[in-house]
């Protein structure tokens, strides 16, 4: 196990945590924050914390304690960034809009539902999916870097991939004449 071996100061199991881990990390905590640069800064904050406070890791996923960790760093910084924008409002300074470009190839119209789909999500659900669907973490390992239990983890996925099938119905093919799945058709 991983985790083990990290705890017992085993670098290799380390570098294989980081190896694993980083790329989906980083690209997980660039959805939480909005900036690849700052995901990087608490992507590697958390890889730190795991080595440095190694005796006090358990049992469970290493990958999972990551995510975590990564997450409430995370967290952490988005706070610090609304008292900023607070403050920042408070004294006046004008914020910057992005305007979205008028005219967007079909794909990129795509993207931008189903981002917005994503944002219409209950927070808990959209993390559920940001982390399970996008980021390919198991419903394990999920439940572990949430804090919540698994079967948590499974009835947010459905919930909001019955949200998502709503709210993006018109621009999702007409699944009703699709042969059912072996899932359903076993009840």
């Amino acid at each position: 196990m991983i985790l083990a071996g990290i705890r017992a100061g085993n670098r290799d199991a380390f570098e294989g945590l980081v190896n694993e881990t980083w790329d989906p990390l980083v690209d997980h905590l660039t959805w939480l924050l909005g900036s690849r640069e700052a995901a990087e800064d608490a992507a590697q904050e958390a890889l730190i914390r795991i080595w440095e406070q190694r005796e006090r890791w358990h049992d469970g996923s290493a990958r999972a304690l990551a995510f975590r960790i990564g997450r409430n760093l995370a967290l952490d910084e988005k706070r610090r960034e609304r008292v900023r924008r607070e403050f920042a409002a408070r004294e006046a300074v004008a914020g910057e809009r992005e305007e979205c470009p008028g005219d967007r190839a079909e794909m990129m119209e795509y993207e931008t539902r189903f981002r917005e789909a994503l944002e219409a999500l209950t927070p808990s659900r959209r993390e559920a999916i940001e982390l399970v669907r996008l980021r390919g973490l198991s419903h394990q390992e999920a439940a572990e870097a949430l804090n919540i239990s698994k079967q948590t983890v499974a009835n947010r996925m459905t919930l909001a991939l019955a949200d998502l099938r709503m709210l993006l119905a018109d621009v999702l093919p007409d699944l009703s004449d699709r042969p059912p799945t072996a899932e359903a058709r076993d009840g």
